[in-house]
Parts: structure tokens; C-alpha cells; sequence
């Protein structure tokens, strides 16, 4: 989840394929749901191998830079990416392997930093230590405090 300038709480939602957003009232709770990016079809199984399969885009970790753009961890493809509202693609980093959170950060908040491993079952992560913190430039800084 992340909050944007001006109140707006998004949150991922993975085996959905897209990002959903809230506004914030003035006491914390949540109203006019909406979708803030979707990526392709939101499969409609209940079959998580199958979903898999469907999702174009696995929005996982998210975190929002100074332009109002969300970075995406895509938990099923090697990659984020970067959105706008409306589900336009304007970036797109190729990891090598799965990643699952992301954030901006750093100094001048131009760092975006990755959590990644190869893949996120965890009986195929305990026994093994293959996970890495990943680190790459970006243009853009972290959206600060909304």
C-alpha cells in the first residue's frame, strides 16, 4: 500500500492484476473505491496456478515517486515497473529475478531499492538463502510525506 498527495491510499492487489484506490476521510476510513491501474483481465478462478498463468501484471510491493507514478513489484515476472493512474506502462526495470517490495530512498530519494528473490512460494525460500537486496538509480525521487 502507499498514500498519495492528497489522501488517496493505494493498494495492490496481486491476484487481481491491478492497483485500487481509496479516498481518505477526515477520520482515517476509506470511501470511493476505484481502479487506479489495471492490468489486463483479472482472472476469474480460484485456481492459483491458472491465475498465474492470466496475470499480465502481479502488482506485489509499491511504493510512489514525486510525480504522482507508482514503481510496481511484479511478483511473477523479473521486472518493475512504473505506472500512472490509468494503467499506462512508463518505465520498466528488468531485475533478473522475482521481486517483491520495492521503495525509494537514499539520500536525494532517487534509489530504488528491491527485494528480490526467485521465486516467492515459502517452502521453496526457507530452506535456501537466495534472497538479495537489489539497488538501481531512478530519475525520479520518493513522493515524500503526502
Amino acid at each position: 500500500m502507499v498514500i498519495l498527495p492528497g489522501g488517496v491510499l493505494v493498494v495492490a492487489e496481486t491476484f487481481a492484476g491491478r492497483l485500487t484506490a481509496f479516498d481518505i476521510d477526515e477520520d482515517g476510513g476509506l470511501a470511493h473505491r476505484r481502479v487506479w491501474a489495471q492490468f489486463g483481465e483479472t482472472p476469474q478462478t480460484e485456481d492459483v496456478d491458472e491465475a498465474v498463468r492470466l496475470l499480465q501484471v502481479a502488482p506485489d510491493g509499491i511504493c510512489a515517486d514525486a510525480e504522482g507514478a507508482i514503481w510496481v513489484a511484479d511478483a511473477l515476472h523479473p521486472r518493475v515497473i512504473r505506472v500512472r493512474e490509468g494503467g499506462e506502462i512508463i518505465d520498466e526495470i528488468p531485475t533478473g529475478t522475482g521481486v517483491f517490495a520495492c521503495m525509494l530512498g537514499g539520500a536525494d530519494g532517487r534509489t530504488l531499492f528491491l527485494c528480490a528473490a526467485p521465486s516467492f512460494p515459502e517452502h521453496e525460500r526457507r530452506p535456501v538463502r537466495e534472497a538479495q537486496l537489489l539497488a538501481v538509480r531512478v530519475d525520479v525521487p520518493h513522493a515524500g510525506l503526502p
